[in-house]
């Protein structure tokens, strides 16, 4: 009986390679996504959280048709009008952009009853873009969010 040993490939060498090449895929995994930047918390993330039913609350309340603003976008999407209700105290407007919040723009308005509010959007990039804005009339105040995409 002549036992000749085959020193080649077999089965048990794939097994190895193949936990080899697992482990070097979970590490590269691993390093990949410890670096990825998310975006999706806010720093002030408790806080946020406990106005978030308040927010609700104004989003869900009927806004009486007299104290109802439009929103409107022109020009290819660079402008943003908004016709604003008589009795108007104040509002605030925040344009959100879900996946780079270096884009997020705040702006404030004071001025005159029943004017229109001309806001150039030149910042507004391509892609998904939240607006939210709120304003307070004859004491009481309002919220609206919206969704757009700028193409």
């Amino acid at each position: 009986m002549n036992k000749s040993t085959n020193k080649g490939f077999h089965w048990g060498h794939g097994i190895i390679v193949t936990f080899v090449l697992f482990g070097a895929f979970m590490a590269y995994f691993y390093i990949n996504m410890t670096q990825q930047v998310i975006e999706l918390v806010g720093d002030n993330y408790y806080e946020d959280g406990q106005k978030f039913q308040q927010k609700i609350d104004l989003k869900n309340q009927r806004i009486p048709a007299s104290d109802t603003l439009h929103v409107q976008l022109f020009a290819e999407n660079t402008l943003l009008l908004i016709r604003l209700p008589q009795g108007i105290e104040a509002a605030n407007l925040q344009f959100l952009r879900p996946s780079n919040s270096k884009q997020d723009k705040k702006l404030s308005w004071q001025s005159k009853d029943g004017e229109a509010w001309t806001i150039p959007c030149e910042f507004l990039t391509k892609g998904p873009w939240k607006y939210s804005i709120s304003w307070r009339v004859n004491g009481h105040e309002y919220l609206k969010e919206e969704r757009i995409m700028i193409n």
